[in-house]
């Protein structure tokens, strides 16, 4: 991994997108790039040594925050994350990239805009990706290729939501969702999303609990 590459594109996120920490896919191109992180310190940039994974990135960058709050920083996922993705990666050949984006009666699974948004500067070409795209990619990838990790994602997420005065336990929760069509379960992923997990943060600690426990 170029370090210094690397530096030169979170310099130039931060300058188009404010943030302090950056992930973003090594080589633009590359439908199966792996992830760098980067940390603005306010006058240089600290990159993390080894490629990851979306999934490990996605963890890495929750890690920093939680040291961000312990030294009393600023630990405001919106304000401070810039997790992105580009043209290549939203439009990869991978199955489980194309089953996202396939429609279902209500539009494509994984929106533009919504899901990943479409930086104005660069449109058709960068995107950052919510917390309401994640829990949607562990529900296709739950659903259609029985992924154990996408699994252990959405029980979380059923207990987090459980917790969220939902009025219903975690295992009731997942017998909902699993009466429901695909349709039916994104269209109620969005609401949930939207009523109870603005900004990302508590999604993107999910991730973070399964890496630590060695489910990657």
């Amino acid at each position: 991994m170029n370090i210094h590459a690397v530096k030169l594109r979170a310099k130039d996120m931060l300058e188009r997108l404010g943030g302090t920490i950056f992930s973003f896919p090594i080589e633009e191109e590359n439908p199966y790039s792996q992830y760098a992180v980067a940390v603005f310190t306010g006058s240089d940039f600290n990159v993390y040594p080894n490629p990851m994974s979306f999934e490990e990135a996605a963890a890495g960058v929750l890690e920093i925050l939680e040291g961000y709050k312990a030294i009393g920083l600023d630990a405001d996922f919106e304000r401070n994350v810039r997790l992105a993705t580009y043209d290549a990666q939203f439009n990869s050949p991978n199955v489980t990239m194309q089953r996202l984006k396939k429609h279902n009666m209500n539009g494509p699974v994984l929106k533009k805009g919504v899901d990943v948004t479409d930086h104005p500067e660069h449109p058709g070409e960068e995107y950052l990706v919510s917390g309401c795209g994640v829990v949607k990619f562990a529900y296709i990838t739950m659903l259609e290729e029985k992924n154990p990790r996408s699994i252990l994602f959405m029980d979380r997420f059923y207990k987090l939501l459980a917790t969220k005065r939902y009025g219903k336990t975690a295992g009731a929760i997942k017998q909902e969702v699993r009466r429901m069509t695909k349709s039916q379960a994104i269209k109620w992923i969005d609401r949930i999303c939207e009523r109870h997990f603005k900004g990302g943060r508590e999604i993107f600690g999910i991730m973070n609990s399964l890496s630590q426990e060695g489910t990657e």
